[in-house]
């Protein structure tokens, strides 16, 4: 028996002796059997058991960390990539693979496809289940999942993340219930879009890099960047003004270096700074017989207080009508001291050019840079802060993730391919070396004025950049706003509506107006407004033609009438004025005409000089006339009759507002000049 055994043993080492690749290739088989099997196994429990997801990836970090096994571990997040994600069920219990995401966003050798659908459709499920009131909830759940995101930018080639994180981060910042992880995703989006690979990846390292810092433990925080070191340096924030600017993008026709405010003669301005022709309803009713209310009076022309009051009114069917179509009118006007009043909005643009900044502020850049991209220095966390002395109320701070710099070096073909610009809109209204910046203001008094900007950013290198950028003038030209039109009015008729306001706003608007004492109910019903009106005139000298051009590029938004047939032609042809009332018959020109005459308490009479022996009437050469109606912010009325003629245009202004008519006869004169 023993020789037996002895035999079969040495058969054994012989065979094995002779047919080593053989034995090889069996045990190779076997091992690549089990590795298989429980590489399979691993991933049955890590759907089934959440709480096996920590002891999986220190099994995961142990073979990465191998050199002769780091193999392995790649193949096991392939493993899990390609048959564990399928599987995961998104609910609540998805928060558990995080930390199996964050590996495998980590590796480069697994295709990251897959993990960004992923958390899209964990996203989703997030935005449906969730609203503003989860609080930290949604804000834990979200700021995970740009973790992640920040990993996959860290660990991979930007064009390979490009379609499906762009997709992820997108429908974040807009739909995600959190304002953090919203604002947070934003930033990752224009920083994924507007910023090279290698510049990305050395920003998202500035906090690893810190000297005497330990790194953070958690290797999937959301953010880990450098905090900024503050400038001791107060000269170089005192010039930046010089190679920082903030730019109107569209220039104004007047830059008015004076403001008129004369409140204290027709007008009182109340605590909030508003301009104090609104009175409360209710305090009108409770103290009638009262002094204060005396001292309200709200007669145009100021009456005593000893005055007795005005009889009652008998009201045709015409002043009915025109008091009616201004109440409806003002009660779309909201009352400034009980809500939020209307807003005008100035676009404009920062930029700053890139060698003055580099010169002052110093770069990370060094040696020779491949991409010329790279070589632009970029401001981190841009704030611009707004001021005026003028009535425009608090104006809100504009927030701008990031700006890159002008390059200086750059050729025109080049230039192009540096802007990102999304379909459909020019090249030349969006750049990476400009930024969009909105001012918004809340007219207290319709007067132009200077808004003050101070900025604070931080510089790549983490100096705190600290100082005051030339004004932003404002004209009283962006103060012109459309009046609004009630909701009730269908549209089709919104035309006719406002004709029939302009003619209303016309009538009361002069001396001889049939109001009188008539008083008008703001939005929200708790304030009434009265007109003060006025009226002025403007002859321009320019012919016909120049002066329809410059109405239809300047003022088509705010006409709402032409009368006139040769007039009503022209403008027709020109297609730029639509939606208006036409009054092609010239008898509605001269009856607005005559109405003007009487309502100034004599004739207006301009002649021209033909020649020495005679004069010729304006009305002979009279082409038509353009209604202009402008609503200036909070509650006030500019309308204009320009009636055009041959070689001259009369202007005929009226206005609730008398000291914009100081503003108004240099804006014409600028108009019809440019």
């Amino acid at each position: 028996m023993d020789s037996e055994a002895f035999y079969f043993v040495k058969f054994i080492l012989w065979f094995i002796a002779t047919n080593f690749y053989f034995v090889k290739f069996i045990l190779w088989f076997t091992a690549t059997i089990f590795i298989c099997a429980l590489q399979t196994m691993l991933v049955k429990l890590l759907s089934d058991f959440q709480k096996l997801v920590p002891v999986v990836v220190t099994l995961i970090d142990r073979l990465l960390s191998c050199k002769k096994h780091c193999y392995l571990g790649e193949k096991l997040l392939q493993i899990i990539d390609e048959h564990l994600l399928p599987k995961i069920v998104i609910n609540y219990r998805f928060s558990s693979y995080f930390l199996i995401f964050d590996r495998i966003g980590k590796n480069d050798s697994v295709p990251p496809q897959r993990l960004l659908e992923l958390l899209t459709k964990f996203t989703i499920f997030l935005v449906e289940k969730h609203g503003p009131d989860t609080e930290v909830k949604s804000w834990s759940q979200g700021s995970k999942v740009l973790g992640i995101c920040r990993t996959m930018l860290l660990h991979h080639h930007s064009s390979r993340l490009f379609m499906g994180l762009s997709r992820l981060l997108a429908f974040t910042t807009l739909y995600f219930p959190d304002l953090e992880v919203r604002d947070n995703a934003r930033i990752y989006l224009r920083m994924l879009i507007c910023i090279p690979g290698k510049k990305l990846k050395h920003m998202l390292n500035l906090g690893d890099q810190l000297v005497g810092i330990s790194p953070s433990p958690h290797a999937s925080s959301t953010f880990n960047v450098q905090s900024p070191r503050f400038s001791e340096d107060l000269k170089k924030s005192r010039s930046i003004s010089s190679y920082i600017h903030l730019e109107r993008m569209i220039p104004l026709l007047v830059k008015q270096s004076w403001s008129l405010s004369l409140p204290a003669i027709d007008y009182d301005v109340d605590k909030n700074g508003y301009v104090d022709g609104i009175k409360d309803s209710e305090s009108q009713l409770n103290d009638k017989d009262s002094s204060d209310y005396k001292a309200t009076d709200f007669s145009p022309d100021n009456k005593r207080l000893d005055q007795p009051q005005e009889p009652l009114r008998v009201m045709d069917s015409k002043i009915s009508g025109t008091l009616d179509i201004l109440r409806k009118h003002f009660s779309c006007i909201p009352d400034p001291r009980h809500m939020s009043g209307i807003k005008i909005r100035i676009p404009c643009s920062l930029r700053f050019r890139s060698d003055h900044f580099n010169r002052i502020w110093g770069s990370d850049s060094t040696g020779e840079v491949a991409n010329e991209l790279d070589a632009l220095p970029a401001m981190y966390g841009i704030v611009l802060k707004f001021s005026s002395s003028a009535a425009y109320g608090s104006i809100p701070s504009y927030h701008i993730p990031f700006l890159l710099g002008e390059s200086t070096f750059v050729s025109p073909r080049k230039k192009e391919s540096l802007d990102i610009v999304p379909a459909g809109i020019p090249s030349s209204e969006k750049s990476v070396s400009k930024s969009p910046v909105t001012i918004e203001l809340e007219p207290r008094e319709p007067v132009p004025g200077l808004v003050d900007v101070s900025i604070d950013a931080n510089a790549e290198n983490g100096q705190l950049i600290h100082g005051k950028l030339q004004g932003v003038s404002v004209g009283i030209e962006d103060m012109f706003l459309k009046a609004a039109a009630p909701s009730e009015i269908l549209e089709g008729a919104v035309p006719e509506y406002y004709s029939r306001l302009f003619n209303a706003l016309w009538e009361v608007c002069g001396t001889s107006s049939s109001a009188g004492r008539e008083t008008f109910s703001l939005k929200g019903g708790k304030g009434f407004a009265a007109i003060h009106g006025t009226q002025s005139v403007k002859l321009l000298e320019v012919p016909s033609i120049f002066a329809v051009r410059i109405v239809e590029r300047y003022l088509a938004l705010f006409v709402v009438g032409v009368i006139g047939e040769s007039l009503v032609e022209i403008v027709k042809d020109g297609g730029l004025i639509q939606d208006v009332a036409w009054m092609d018959k010239s008898s509605d020109s001269a009856d607005g005409n005559n109405s003007v005459a009487k309502s100034a308490g004599g004739p207006l009479y301009l002649t021209y000089l033909d020649n020495e022996d005679g004069k010729i009437n304006i009305g002979k050469t009279n082409m038509g006339c353009f209604q202009v109606l402008i609503f200036l912010p909070p509650r006030f009325h500019l309308l204009f009759r320009m009636e055009v003629s041959d070689f001259s245009t009369l202007v005929r202004i009226r206005t609730d507002h008398w000291p914009c008519l100081a503003y108004i006869d240099e804006y014409l004169e600028a108009l019809f000049s440019s």
